[in-house]
Order: C-alpha cells, then structure tokens, then sequence
C-alpha cells in the first residue's frame, strides 16, 4: 500500500473515531440539555403553580383576655386581610398583567368603572351680676336635645369661638358680647388652653356648649397628641359666671377624631371616630385595638361589655360614645362600637348610631345583593349608657334627618339598592334597583311594625327627609336629572301609611325644614347653575309648591349656619352668587340670604 493511501487511510480511521466520540458527547448533551430543560420545567411549575400556604395564626394565648371574643373577630379580620389574593404566582402574575392592562384602559380612555378677628374691647367690662337665662340660637333636631354650636347665649350676653393668630400657630378664644341693641360691644376675652403643642400647628374644628344658668361653656374641640401622633377629642370646662373673671375648670381627652356632640339634662355627650393600626396590635395591650378615654389618670381602655362589633368585622374604626356630667365632667358612660360609623341620631333618650354593608346570596348561578344598615341603639336616660340592641333595615340613610323616635318608636326612610350580579361567560352583567322606602320599629323589642317601601319613582334616592311629629316630608330624585317629587307622608296610623306628592317638578332639595304652620321650605339645586328655596304645603291628595326663589349661585349646605324662625317666618343662609363673566378676577361673590315667607310668597 502507497504511503499516501495508508495516510488517508489512517485519517479516516481517525475522523470516525472522533465521529464516534463526539457521537457519544452530543448524546451525553443532549441528556443534559434534556434534563436541564425539564428541570426549567419543574422549577417553573414549583414557582408558578405550587399553592400560596395560608396565613394562619395561634391567638389561644389570650384566651384568659376579658377581650378574647372581640379579639378573635379581630384575627379572624386582620387574617383574611393578610391571605393571598391569588393560589399562586400563575394567578398572580396574571392578575397583574390584568390590573396594568385595567390600569392603562382606564388611565387612556377612562373607561374602566368604578363600582366599588381684633384684640380691643368695643367697651368697659361691666360689673358682673349674673349672665341671665339660656336662650337656644340653635334650630335643634329635637326639641331639648341641644347641638353644639360657634355661638351660645344667654338674656344679656353672647358667647362665641373664634381663632387667635400669633406668628405660626392658631389658638381657639372664647369671646363675650354684650347684649344692648346698638350698644352691644365686645365685654371679655379668653384664651381657653391647647392640649398641647401640637394642637398649636395645626387648624382644628372646636364648638361648644352653654349650661343651662349660663355659667359654664363647655368647648369641645378636636387635636393631634404629639406623643402618639393620634387624634384626640378635647373637652375643656370654662367657668363664666363672672365675664369679668374668666376661669379653666377642666379638661378631658378621648381618643379619635371628633364627629358630633349633644347636651341633655346636664349630660353632655360625644360622639368620636376611633382608628386603630392593625399592622401595630399588640393583644396584651387593649389600648392597641381598644379605645381610651384619659380622666386625667392616663389612658383607660373601654370595657369589653362596652364594645358593640358584627359578626364579621370589616373595618378598624370606631365610633366612641362619652357621657359626661356637665358641671364636673365625670364620666357617665362610654361604650365603642366597631364598624359603626356612618350616620349618628340622638333622640330626647337614645343614641342610634349606623354601619352600612351589602348583603350577597347566591342562588342560580347568580349573586343577589342588597344594601343593608344596622342601627345599633344605646339609651343614655339613666346615670349611664345603656346597650338596646341593633335594628336592620334595608337601604342606607342621607343623614341624621333621615330618623326620628316617637312615642316609643323609630322611624327611619332609607334609600334602597337591590340587584342580581349575573356571568355570563367571562362577563358580568349588574342589574340594580333603586328606590326609597320608610321603616316603623318598635322599640319594644326592635321589631318592624310598619312599612311603606318602594314608595318613589323607580331609579330616585332621598335628597332630603323631615319628620314633623305624626308627619313626614321626603324629597326623591335622580339627582343628574333634577327632577324631585316631594311626598308628605302621615304617620298617624301605622296600619294605614298614606301619602300625597308634588308629581315630578323642577330640580331637588338636599334640607326640608320644618318651616310651622304645615309648610315645609326646601333648599336645594334647580338645575346644574340655579339654586332655590321653595316652599311646600300638604294640601288633600297633593303637594302643592306654594312659591319658590331662585339664585344663580351656590348655597350652605351647614345646616346649623341657617337662621330658621318660624315665629317671624324667616330663613337665611349664606350664599355664593355668581358675580358675571365680566368680572374675570371676581366671578362670585359671598353674600348673606334673608328671606320672608307671608303666608303666599
């Protein structure tokens, strides 16, 4: 053989086993890259579908806790709370592909819906001799059921809040006037003491109360701790029997933000929202989930057989009520409900405070849905707070007004909202009603004693509601339409509910006041520009609008800014009128609104 055929030879021989080592190397890969690509796999389907493990929690520890009960619903809250929104990162990294893709929708086209004064005294400080008896400037809900105010009086003075600038912080001051027709004159000034340096920073909400001999103004105001950084609700007692004089005689704290305030017999009571930190709930400490009310003794959590809650906790809030005597501020009672902080109403003997929440069934596939308040009732007549239970009704109400207690019952309009939530494939078709609705219970036993539901024009809510003893006014409509039936409802004879109305009118009021007489004045919208006062009388089967008054402007909606006097038929508010397009720096202007009512117009 040629030496040039072995050397090929030897090549070939030497090329095929390289081919077959690299044979052998490329299976050996391919093994790898195999298995590599199924552990990828694996390792995707650990991280993508391996279920979220539910947050759980051991809270037997605190089984001994007074405040187990209350402290088990709130675990039960803070832990659904905490548990994963999806079963895995699949799911979630799909949600949230779906929430940016919402998120830019919304964001770009807004399609996405949503259903979820001076220093100087005017004269000399007169001699005391006594400030003369109460007299009530406020038109109160319920008669003897006092609500706090700017501005209190008595026969020769007049008692008001104001604000003190100095450099960077505000203080409240109490201000005396004397009452001497056109001699009246500023007579007095008191700096009534911040809670702390904080309150001082800040602008804060203060109203207050005047005893019943005139000697004693009670301001209640809300503040900042600057330890804690919380809010608080300050009450402070000024001894005024001698103007000349002017002194402190205490003060109280509570937790929360204020929210309303009333005076009863010598008792005053407060109402005040209380928010808790769950991410900061320490169950050996009451104070983290509990309110506290500060005697001056430091901050006392309330007693468990004080707290009202659902069965079902759906929130941190409180609301805290205080009963405190008048001239020494001990405290009466005090009790805290959770999840209770919607509207609140006080009768001559109960408060009633509300939580407002969406009941869900299913059946056929479908989830069936109504709006739904409790009315939890605490009754104050005694030497304490006392618990009465909760009443439920359908509907969610407007405001305070909505309610009224009479002889041993309470009556409440509501507007209500019921739907069916249907899918259909990978939609969901919503299908509500709306109406308005009056509830009757008896407070006996907290059980409907009569009804008249659905009474208004499909599709409307009540605007406003006033409760004049046996009688009712109730203002409904489709508010983007203006467009308002007022219905007078008699009340006299709960098996026989009747009612008369306006049909539909112009426009919709948002307060119905009880104007004497059998009239009731109305202030509300006209349509998107005018605003109006109008005036309602029952008259056989209807309601005839009497006369009315129309304003391109604005209005108060404070219902306690409003000069009502029934006695001279007067009304006045504080308006916003529009001022004309010729006058580019100044479009509005602020003016005071009296009106007389003669019977007629």
């Amino acid at each position: 053989m040629k030496r040039n055929e072995r050397l090929i030879l030897a090549m070939g021989e030497i090329d095929e086993k390289y081919i077959k080592e690299a044979e052998v190397k490329m299976h050996t890969k391919s093994i790898v890259a195999i298995a590599a690509v199924l552990l990828i796999f694996i390792g995707c389907g650990l991280f993508l579908f391996v279920p979220y493990a539910p947050v759980t929690s051991d809270i037997s520890a605190y089984a001994d806790s007074s405040y187990y009960p209350l402290i088990e619903e709130i675990e039960a809250y803070r832990l659904g709370f905490m548990q994963p929104k999806y079963n895995n990162n699949f799911e979630a990294i799909l949600g949230a592909a779906g929430d940016l893709a919402g998120g830019l929708i919304g964001g770009i086209g807004g399609l996405a819906p949503d259903y979820s004064g001076g220093d100087n005294m005017g004269s000399a400080v007169p001699e005391s001799d006594g400030n003369g008896s109460y007299v009530e400037s406020t038109d109160n809900q319920v008669d003897g059921v006092i609500e706090s105010d700017l501005m209190k009086m008595t026969e020769r003075y007049i008692f008001r809040l104001a604000y003190r600038t100095q450099k960077d912080h505000r203080t409240n001051l109490l201000r005396v006037y004397s009452i001497e027709k056109e001699d009246s004159a500023l007579v007095a000034e008191f700096d009534i003491p911040s809670f702390d340096d904080e309150f001082k920073k800040s602008w804060h909400d203060a109203e207050m109360f005047l005893s019943e001999d005139g000697n004693t103004v009670t301001v209640v105001r809300s503040y900042t701790d600057n330890e804690t950084n919380l809010s608080k609700v300050g009450v402070t007692s000024v001894d005024v029997s001698d103007v000349n004089d002017i002194k402190l005689r205490g003060t109280v704290s509570i937790d929360g933000s204020l929210n309303t305030s009333r005076k009863v017999d010598g008792k005053i009571m407060l109402v005040s929202e209380f928010v808790f930190n769950r991410s900061k709930l320490d169950y050996n400490n009451p104070a983290t989930f509990v309110p506290t009310i500060d005697m001056g003794n430091g901050d006392v959590p309330i007693e468990f057989e004080d707290i009202i809650y659902p069965n079902e906790v759906g929130n941190t809030r409180y609301s805290v009520v205080t009963l405190l005597d008048e001239d020494t501020l001990t405290l009466l009672g005090a009790s805290a409900l959770l999840n209770f902080i919607d509207e609140v109403y006080v009768s001559a003997e109960n408060v009633y405070i509300t939580r407002t929440y969406v009941d869900r069934t299913e059946s056929d596939g479908n989830e069936h849905y109504s709006n739904m308040t409790d009315i939890a009732v605490l009754n104050y007549s005694g030497d304490t707070l006392e618990k009465r239970g909760v009443v439920t009704v359908r509907g969610w109400a407007e405001d305070q007004y909505s309610f009224d207690e009479r002889e041993g019952y309470l009556r409440v309009v509501t507007t209500t909202v019921d739907g069916v939530s249907k899918v259909q494939g990978e939609s969901v078709s919503y299908s509500p009603k709306q109406n308005v609705s009056l509830y009757v219970f008896d407070l006996k036993d907290n059980s409907l004693a009569a009804s008249l539901e659905d009474f208004a024009i499909e599709g409307e809510e009540a605007t406003a509601v006033r409760f004049t003893g046996d009688t009712v006014y109730v203002c409904t409509a489709v508010k983007i339409n203006f467009t308002d039936p007022v219905y007078f409802i008699d009340l006299s004879d709960y098996e026989n509910i009747t009612s008369a109305d306006t049909g539909i009118i112009e426009g919709y009021s948002e307060h119905l006041i009880n104007f004497g007489d059998g009239f009731a004045l109305g202030i509300g919208r006209e349509d998107w520009q005018y605003s109006k006062v109008e005036v309602y009388e029952q008259n056989g089967s209807e309601v005839v609008s009497v006369d009315e008054l129309k304003f391109d402007g604005n209005y108060s909606l404070e219902y306690k800014a409003y000069l009502v006097d029934r006695e001279n038929m007067l009304f006045g508010f504080a308006a916003e009128y529009f001022n004309g397009y010729d006058n580019p720096e100044n479009y509005y202007y602020n003016a005071y609104v009296l009106i007389h009512f003669n019977g007629y117009e």
